[in-house]
């Protein structure tokens, strides 16, 4: 029998990717993340690897692992991308994704906060799903940003979004109202997903610096070629 999470990824990745391909009048973001190449830059097999993080009022804290094997590198730039998605218990078992060009990790990781999000207020997953896609689609605030990466400082972009704010029915979550969503992404770093983070802000609004209720993140730490 098919884990539910198994089914709920083909599911995620339908309703985005299938309302998301770069045409004229989709957004920014959406382009970024569902219709790029992010994987052009891997020129080798090996692991893209980050670490998990969450720092929390609510819950307690906790850090974990996630990779993403990268083998089967075509021509065009496209590979097959095998998950490694938190590790003893937390463990979820993703299938693998051949012949991609993105990199799924933070597609994963979404499925993870909804099914986190459906958990903490007993919601409905499609809900918060349908919620997310509008926002990318409404398109997200974007800066300029600097990683450090391997010693040094490499331009990247930061888009945010808030899916919840103002929402019909946020009395029915509304801890969560303000909650933001934060991709940061280089063309300079591999599979230039840099870091995806959400933040739950004590209150609507949030700034760094400032402590949220929430502060959740998977972030690149490094790129590990396969040994031959």
């Amino acid at each position: 029998m098919k884990k539910p999470w198994l089914s709920m990824m083909a599911g995620l990745m339908t309703l985005f990717i299938g309302q998301a391909s770069a045409t004229t009048g989709f957004s920014e973001i959406n382009n970024e993340l569902f219709d790029k190449a992010h994987l052009k830059n891997v020129t080798e097999p090996g692991t893209l690897s980050y670490v998990y993080r969450k720092d929390s009022f609510l819950e307690g804290n906790r850090e974990d692992t996630i990779e993403v094997e990268v083998t089967n590198i075509r021509n065009t730039g496209r590979a097959d991308t095998h998950f490694r998605f938190f590790t003893d218990n937390y463990n979820r078992p993703y299938e693998d994704r051949p012949n991609q060009q993105g990199n799924g990790v933070f597609v994963l990781y979404l499925e993870y906060d909804i099914s986190e999000m459906e958990r903490l207020t007993s919601g409905d997953r499609r809900y918060f799903q349908r919620k997310i896609r509008w926002a990318f689609a409404e398109g997200a605030d974007k800066k300029a940003v600097e990683i450090d990466y391997n010693g040094k400082k490499v331009p990247g972009y930061q888009y945010t979004v808030q899916p919840y704010l103002n929402d019909p029915q946020r009395s029915r979550f509304a801890l969560y109202e303000g909650k933001y969503y934060i991709f940061t992404m280089s063309e300079e770093i591999p599979g230039e997903i840099y870091q995806v983070r959400t933040i739950v802000p004590d209150g609507r609004t949030w700034q760094e610096g400032e402590q949220p209720l929430v502060d959740e993140s998977i972030t690149f730490v490094g790129f590990e070629p396969m040994a031959e």
